[in-house]
């Protein structure tokens, strides 16, 4: 069978879905081509299969049209990748499945995808509310890490026995392929505290808090600072407001616009404190328990919130001249959330931790042969 996998959007992509597409082509012999939008996308891709000593797959770039790359032009990302689905969905149609990684690609069914299976291996931890996750009843089959998330979508009816299955979460199968590439190193040798602030408007506390958590760590001589917004922060503004934020880089911060240590996990796993608002990047810091805190300087009401059931894992602040005392004092405040800490982790990804790439591979098998395409592809 013919399985294409598509990145369309950012290279953050690429380390949840690459391992899933190595598996189904290395362990149940079938025929992937990878399609990607950006080109960065080709850099990653490598740098993973070096990694994970996996052989490269059939790459192919997304057919734009004039107006999509005008629109990229422009960034005005959301509506281009919707455009570049329309414009290559009759080539899809070759393929007996189609695999995601983001809830957009449901709309590809309304678009006139037929032929093809439509499968979602989803990422992220599932906590934040995302407008368009209702998308997910438009897949034929749905993948996701734990079973908080499998909750979660029962409990709004938009998952049906049989077309969904929890495989945990093949992005720590990347990592632990790589982790040894880049340590985070800092001359004084001080631990370092993550800044991970979100892109979406109404939640970030980018802009709130950004210059006190500098003006914080810029004479301190017990933590160094790292920087690393999600990707998208950077999404409009033609790079103005990375180049202003790279001006705030000294001795112990350091400011990360867009390196892969942004994307594979590498601020996450070697940070001594998380702060950040609504990032599930949060999960992927709690594989190893440590004190984390979260702002909320739009003073959002965000108890018994489902949406925000991270928040529970450690202080949250609504002062940003709150912010430094928090920090400081996370380490020893640490004890009392460690306990939900290990307990949500587990209901976000599940266990074991590692061989989520080869569950998904597994349960996209197992589902195309119970689930056979009409006039499938066999080659």
């Amino acid at each position: 069978m013919k399985i294409a996998v598509i990145y369309i959007a950012e290279p953050y992509q690429c380390y949840h879905t690459a391992s899933v597409a190595d598996a189904l082509s290395s362990e149940f012999n079938f025929d992937v081509t990878e399609y990607y939008s950006f080109p960065e996308t080709v850099q990653h891709l490598e740098r993973i299969r070096a990694a994970m000593h996996a052989p490269a797959l059939q790459l192919r770039q997304f057919r734009k049209s004039w107006k999509a790359k005008t629109l990229k032009t422009f960034r005005r990302l959301d509506q281009e990748r919707i455009l570049v689905l329309r414009e290559n969905v009759d080539e899809l149609n070759q393929y007996d499945a189609v695999v995601a990684t983001e809830y957009t690609a449901g709309i590809l069914k309304s678009m006139g995808l037929r032929h093809p299976a439509l499968i979602l291996l989803m990422h992220g931890a599932g906590d934040r509310y995302v407008n368009d996750d209702h998308h997910v009843r438009d897949f034929d089959l749905a993948l996701f890490p734990g079973v908080k998330i499998e909750n979660y979508f029962k409990q709004k009816n938009l998952i049906r026995p049989g077309h969904y299955a929890v495989v945990g979460y093949p992005k720590f199968d990347v990592f632990e392929a790589i982790k040894k590439e880049s340590p985070v190193l800092f001359r004084n040798g001080r631990p370092f505290v993550l800044y991970n602030p979100h892109y979406q408007r109404q939640l970030t506390s980018y802009k709130a808090c950004m210059g006190e958590i500098i003006r914080g760590f810029s004479d301190r001589h017990d933590y160094n600072l790292v920087i690393a917004p999600h990707i998208k922060v950077f999404h409009k503004g033609f790079g103005l407001r990375a180049r202003r934020l790279k001006q705030q880089a000294r001795g112990n911060i350091l400011v990360d616009t867009g390196s892969p240590a942004m994307l594979d996990m590498t601020y996450t796993s070697q940070a001594a404190i998380y702060v950040g608002d609504v990032s599930s990047q949060v999960y992927e810091f709690l594989a190893e328990p440590r004190p984390c805190v979260f702002l909320n300087p739009r003073k959002l009401k965000w108890r018994d919130d489902p949406y925000f059931l991270h928040w529970t894992l450690g202080d949250v602040v609504e002062e940003p001249e709150d912010l430094m005392p928090a920090i400081l004092r996370a380490p020893e405040r640490h004890a009392i959330y460690r306990p939900l800490q290990e307990k949500l982790f587990r209901e976000t990804f599940g266990e074991p931790l590692l061989g989520g790439s080869v569950r998904a591979a597994k349960a996209i098998a197992d589902y195309l042969k119970s689930h056979p395409p009409v006039g499938g592809h066999n080659g």
